[in-house]
């Protein structure tokens, strides 16, 4: 009973699986029809997703618009005592909502056969770490990276020996704000840019990283992930850098292959503001030969 309990509350907060990866690249089918080592959600499973999905969607959108929001409240005078109330009802009816589905998702994962193998495994993975155990769970299953541990880690210590710019903090401020007024307007306008880029900024500059792009994406991502593990034999790794995101990357080892006399150049490719390593420029090295190092954007497909 207690394995059972351990068990059901892993399905609860395991990865997201999206599909096992088959032995061969299997033939080109059409959009209606999902191939078999696509993860098939049942019922319980499928309806929780969409609800988080318009959650996380719904929370993107107030990320965006709330100084507005806030704008109109004040203006409207809806700021007050009893509406903040009444917003930590809703907050709060919003949140055991999002435990029901928690639990149903898990009831849909337990008693899903094809997820109940997967999550021993990660399990067992995780337990044990090793290098091969690794690397064979991720050629084996496509699932979120988000509970992964990373394979390498940027340490802060390392970005601190960089070269800087031998410019002191005071000869910075006398050049660029040479009066009383310019330092008076400085934290106001450092406060404002905050906000500009963090509310709508980086979402302008890098659209893919999107939610709704990203789950119009998913299948082809997959496809792509599919295509260059099965194809090429490509290995995953995720990086994390100094400031706390994780990198997800592909490695595409050629230097040992006979077909190709170019697999001792690495390549490293790196996509557009709207790109992806599973379906962008890392095809043309690889085609070419060369060993390829492919890696996605933070906020693009599984980069945090």
């Amino acid at each position: 009973m207690k394995n059972q309990l351990v068990f059901f509350w892993r399905c609860i907060f395991g990865p997201k699986l999206y599909q096992t990866y088959p032995f061969a690249i299997p033939p080109p089918s059409r959009n209606d029809q999902q191939p078999t080592h696509l993860y098939t959600k049942n019922t319980a499973e499928s309806l929780s997703d969409n609800v988080f999905f318009v959650l996380k969607l719904s929370i993107g959108i107030l990320k965006v618009t709330w100084p507005l929001c806030l704008i109109y409240c004040y203006r409207k005078g809806l700021l007050t005592y009893e509406n903040g109330i009444m917003t930590l009802r809703i907050v709060g009816c919003i949140a055991i909502i999002s435990a029901y589905f928690m639990l149903l998702r898990g009831i849909g994962r337990f008693v899903n056969p094809n997820y109940k193998i997967f999550i021993e495994q990660f399990y067992k993975v995780k337990s044990n770490p090793t290098k091969e155990a690794r690397h064979n769970l991720l050629s084996k299953f496509d699932f979120s990276l988000s509970h992964w541990k990373p394979d390498y880690v940027i340490e802060s210590s390392f970005i601190r020996k960089l070269p800087m710019i031998s410019t002191t903090k005071n000869d910075l401020i006398n050049r660029t704000e040479s009066t009383l007024i310019d330092r008076l307007f400085h934290y106001p306008s450092l406060f404002l840019g905050y906000l500009c880029i963090n509310v709508f900024g980086r979402r302008l500059m890098f659209p893919g990283s999107l939610q709704l792009l990203r789950q119009m994406m998913e299948r082809p991502l997959l496809d792509g992930r599919t295509n260059l593990i099965v194809r090429y034999n490509a290995k995953r790794y995720l990086l994390r850098t100094a400031d706390g995101k994780n990198i997800d990357t592909i490695f595409i080892d050629r230097r040992e292959s006979n077909e190709t006399r170019n697999g001792q150049t690495l390549v490293i490719t790196c996509e557009g503001n709207a790109g992806f390593y599973e379906m962008g420029c890392v095809s043309t090295p690889v085609d070419a030969g060369y060993s390829v190092l492919g890696w996605n954007r933070p906020g693009f497909g599984e980069s945090s």
